[in-house]
């Protein structure tokens, strides 16, 4: 009995890990800027993400929302995680899967992402790669959590000892593959998504680093109590925020 409630505390630790509620309400407040940029991307006729083409691909065949389609994808995924006891998985994760489609799923019934067509879907289609790059930087910021294919990159990184790009690059492949066979659209939107957004994301990380660590710097630093009418001495510390 001690082992087995010993593995389920272990187990529980690892799916509610410490200051995990930073990570759940950074997703809850993301999932709407990364969902509506995701449907910026798609309402183009110039071709979608790697992984949307097989999300897309998914819908065409399953007759079923493409924010279904993506939830089921990243259930797979999920799934696949915890057959090779990836350990990259916590709650944060599986709200990531959730909350993301649900919210796609929304814009779309309500109408609030239009259709493009032409040059100016170009334009369109670029303005979504930056819309869901700023909402993935946001999520990611806490450092509480991945998404479902982040984290599959790392198990599989884990078991196979692969250099990450590698694994990046052949899961979008296979992705792509995966969703052409099933009918999603390929394009020349499939390489911007493909080449674009993680230096998007990445840009924005790296803002939002600095915005942190300008305003710790601004903050006066904790020291022992000063005589009334003494001057406080410049705080010299800066922190960025954790991965």
């Amino acid at each position: 009995m001690r082992t087995s409630n010993g593995t389920w505390q272990q187990l529980w630790r690892a799916f509610f890990p410490p200051k995990v509620w930073h990570g759940i309400i950074a997703i809850m407040v993301t999932a709407p800027v990364m969902g509506y940029g995701l449907l910026m991307t798609i309402q183009t006729p110039w071709g979608v993400g790697p992984w949307d083409v097989l999300h897309l691909g998914l819908a065409r065949q399953l007759g079923i929302t493409v924010g279904r389609a993506n939830q089921l994808a990243g259930a797979a995924i999920i799934l696949l995680i915890l057959l090779l006891r990836g350990r990259t998985l916590t709650v944060v994760t599986v709200l990531n899967v959730i909350t993301i489609g649900w919210w796609m799923d929304r814009f779309s019934a309500w109408g609030l992402v239009p259709y493009v067509d032409g040059w100016p879907g170009l334009l369109f289609l670029a303005a979504g790669i930056v819309v869901m790059g700023f909402g993935v930087a946001l999520y990611l910021h806490p450092g509480q959590g991945a998404g479902p294919r982040d984290g599959l990159m790392v198990t599989l990184h884990e078991r196979t000892g692969q250099p990450l790009y590698r694994i990046k690059i052949a899961m979008d492949l296979a992705a792509l593959a995966g969703g052409w066979l099933l009918g999603g659209p390929v394009g020349i939107g499939t390489v911007m998504v493909a080449f674009g957004l993680g230096p998007v994301i990445d840009g924005f990380r790296t803002l939002l680093r600095r915005l942190e660590a300008g305003r710790a710097a601004s903050e006066p630093a904790a020291g022992p109590e000063r005589p009334a009418g003494t001057a406080a001495g410049p705080d010299g510390g800066t922190q960025a925020a954790g991965e």
